[in-house]
């Protein structure tokens, strides 16, 4: 097996990363004769012990099963809500997924749980493509309305940069910075500090991680731009 490139480059469309046989392929690559070549531009994630995978720099958010995401509540009804997931499809929370409080949609009314405009944090619980996406937020730690604090959106691909090895970023900006950070698959970053000035400067690391998220050392080159800051 014959690599032509290493883990955490990035590659372009057409370009070849390795030659060989028993090439076994995922993500944004396909292969031609014995060679694996990229159908995207997209950062290498793996290329050793016959393994290619190349994931994809640009996309929509795809929801998957147990992904924790954050939602906009777009609409309220008698014993449900609408949310954006910034997905192709809309995502729906049930009244029995949001509460394990006795709720009657006559007496009872859904809004004082969510409203039109709260953003929340949700597991996905179930999508089949047959259907829009179900969410939760009664089945972990964590989930549930979110106030305060400001939201950015970002590339979904790049939520692995963000986040870091076993969470070793995202742990540092928090050091640095002193502000509660919640990272959702769907491309969307809950940031809430102290005050303006240090929500700012979560949002300028984090800007800085997607531009570079090509670099080698990142997580240091991150870190010394903090210092500074």
């Amino acid at each position: 097996m014959k690599y032509f490139v290493n883990e955490q480059d990035i590659v372009i469309p057409g370009q070849i990363i390795a030659e060989g046989e028993n090439i076994n392929l995922s993500g944004s690559v396909y292969k031609n004769g014995n060679k694996a070549i990229a159908n995207n531009v997209g950062i290498v994630q793996k290329a050793t012990e016959n393994k290619i995978r190349v994931k994809p720099l640009k996309g929509k958010y795809f929801p998957n099963v147990k992904d924790i995401v954050i939602g906009l509540v777009e609409e309220t009804n008698l014993t449900s809500w609408k949310v954006d997931i910034g997905g192709p499809y809309p995502a729906i929370l049930l009244v029995s997924n949001a509460t394990n409080d006795q709720f009657d949609p006559i007496n009872d009314d859904a809004r004082k749980y969510f409203d039109v405009g709260d953003a929340i944090r949700a597991e996905i619980r179930t999508f089949d493509r047959t259907r829009d996406p179900q969410l939760s937020t009664t089945t972990g730690k964590g989930l549930g309305k979110l106030v305060g604090g400001r939201i950015i959106e970002i590339n979904p691909s790049l939520i692995s940069r963000v986040i870091g090895r076993n969470g070793s970023m995202i742990s540092k900006i928090k050091e640095f910075t002193g502000c509660k950070i919640i990272v959702g698959h769907n491309g969307r970053v809950w940031i809430r500090g102290e005050n303006v000035d240090k929500e700012l400067k979560v949002i300028e690391a984090i800007d800085k991680i997607i531009q570079e998220s090509h670099v080698t050392g990142l997580t240091e080159r991150v870190i010394q731009f903090l210092k500074e800051k």
